[in-house]
């Protein structure tokens, strides 16, 4: 792999602006910090609307000219300069990174998932990276999302839902977490399907497992993750990592729920009000009062006992799905398959 397959002159600058990837131990002592997404998107509008007009157009600028040019105080002019004049540092760290298996993509860049950026706008991650074949992110797939401990009911629900979702050519996207995640993964992976993950965690660590390592190489399952390759678990991370599960699907299937509380809960509710993508919740006898919830909520149901009787779990669900003004672009899987 080579970064310049993945990251435009546009993706590098928007690397070196708002990821921590390649700065110094020391750089948050010293007052410098990469630009959060919603600080990007500020910047990104006066870029467009200055003469620079693209991200790689603001290296070798003085501070005085960007701040005249981006009409940004002086001292945020700084940063700028301060982020971008590292490139030695960011090419060394690059190619550490690529030479390990682990790619990076920005918004900027053509191989970013499009079905990502298209879904969440705005709230899409500057920066992504990544390890296996990016190119099966462009897959058709289905979230798997629910609790980390899980009921034996909900345990066979999860994988057999994997399994449809191969049946129906679909790749199943999760988390990766223990309970609901890597049990629709396994479902997935033992039918010979795609599984597509986005960690909350290392994903250094991660692609280090040998099973991990072949399924990569294999080209059956694809990590990504919007956080340092090396960071660690944190609730937070995880939190923020739903957005993306939805973002990449064309719908969601919600096995257990605890009701107000947790990253399902939050989830879930904050994908039905954005309108990411359809989200069904499993019902039937014994199910969490979080799944009757979201149901009261717009998720449509997934019955439990009707599950092992659907042929084609995407055919199912454009067919029980209530009309909506988006529902041929959010149910044309053909379309998603194709090369961009």
């Amino acid at each position: 792999m080579n970064a310049h397959d993945y990251l435009s002159d546009d993706g590098q600058a928007l690397l070196a602006l708002c990821s921590a990837f390649g700065l110094p131990d020391n750089a948050e002592a010293e007052g410098l910090s990469p630009f959060k997404l919603a600080e990007w998107n500020q910047l990104a509008k006066k870029i467009a609307a200055c003469s620079l007009k693209r991200p790689a157009a603001l290296h070798g600028r003085a501070a005085s000219e960007l701040a005249r040019e981006l009409a940004v105080p002086p001292d945020e002019a700084e940063r700028i300069v301060r982020l971008l004049d590292r490139a030695s540092r960011q090419a060394l760290e690059l190619e550490s990174l690529f030479s390990q298996g682990m790619w990076v993509v920005t918004r900027a860049d053509e191989r970013y998932p499009a079905k990502l950026r298209d879904t969440l706008k705005h709230q899409a991650p500057t920066v992504l990276f990544g390890a296996g074949e990016i190119h099966l992110l462009r897959r058709a797939g289905v979230a798997v999302i629910g609790s980390r401990n899980i009921d034996e009911a909900g345990a066979a629900f999860a994988k057999e839902v994997g399994r449809k979702a191969v049946a129906a050519k679909l790749a199943v996207v999760s988390g990766g977490a223990r309970g609901t995640d890597r049990l629709a993964m396994d479902g997935a992976l033992e039918a010979d399907g795609i599984a597509l993950g986005v960690l909350a965690d290392s994903l250094e660590a991660t692609i280090r497992k040998s099973d991990v390592r072949q399924l990569l190489l294999d080209e059956r399952l694809a990590l990504m993750t919007p956080y340092a390759p090396t960071a660690g678990f944190s609730v937070g991370a995880a939190m923020g990592r739903n957005k993306l599960v939805y973002g990449l699907a064309e719908f969601a299937v919600v096995v257990s729920s605890d009701h107000q509380t947790g990253g399902t809960w939050a989830g879930a509710v904050e994908a039905l009000k954005a309108n990411w993508c359809p989200v069904l919740a499993r019902d039937g006898d014994g199910v969490p009062r979080g799944n009757r919830e979201l149901l009261k909520l717009g998720a449509m149901a997934l019955p439990a006992d009707q599950l092992p009787e659907i042929s084609d779990l995407a055919d199912w669900v454009q067919h029980h799905a209530q009309a909506m003004p988006a529902e041929a672009e959010l149910f044309d899987f053909a379309l998603r398959d194709k090369p961009r």
